[in-house]
């Protein structure tokens, strides 16, 4: 499901004709219109509550907060929504979403909260949430 936020630039940073309203301001050097952007993207996000529109926030809110070179509040900003769909893809059963937000928030540094995530996947996937329970050591 596409929010209006999922970045679609190619490996090599190019953004493409499809990009989406945050991508084509942040290639313009357009902060505050990337910002109006993810605003008016993320108000759909708000109405559908789906894991996959929180972390496409997350995603776009840590490019312009990247392009911005903001400090740990814009971050913290991405982590929240972060933290918003893996709640979310947690409820859902979604694995793959719970994988994807472990990475993302590897990505953020926050090694915790991707090792709660990754106990979220195993208890997901079938096996034990903790996995020293069972005598493995993570």
């Amino acid at each position: 499901m596409d929010h209006g936020l999922t970045s679609t630039s190619g490996r090599d940073g190019a953004v493409s004709s499809s990009a989406t309203p945050v991508d084509a301001a942040l290639a313009a050097g357009d902060l505050p219109r990337a910002l109006q952007a993810w605003q008016e993207a993320f108000g759909a996000t708000l109405r559908t509550r789906q894991w996959e529109g929180f972390a496409d926030a997350g995603d776009a809110y840590l490019r312009i907060a990247r392009a911005a070179g903001s400090p740990a509040d814009d971050i913290s900003r991405a982590r929240d929504l972060y933290l918003s769909a893996l709640f979310q893809a947690s409820g859902a059963g979604s694995l793959d979403g719970v994988l994807r937000l472990a990475s993302a928030f590897v990505d953020l540094g926050d090694d915790e909260v991707a090792t709660q995530s990754l106990q979220i996947a195993r208890r997901l996937a079938g096996g034990p949430a903790n996995p020293s329970a069972d005598g493995v050591v993570a």
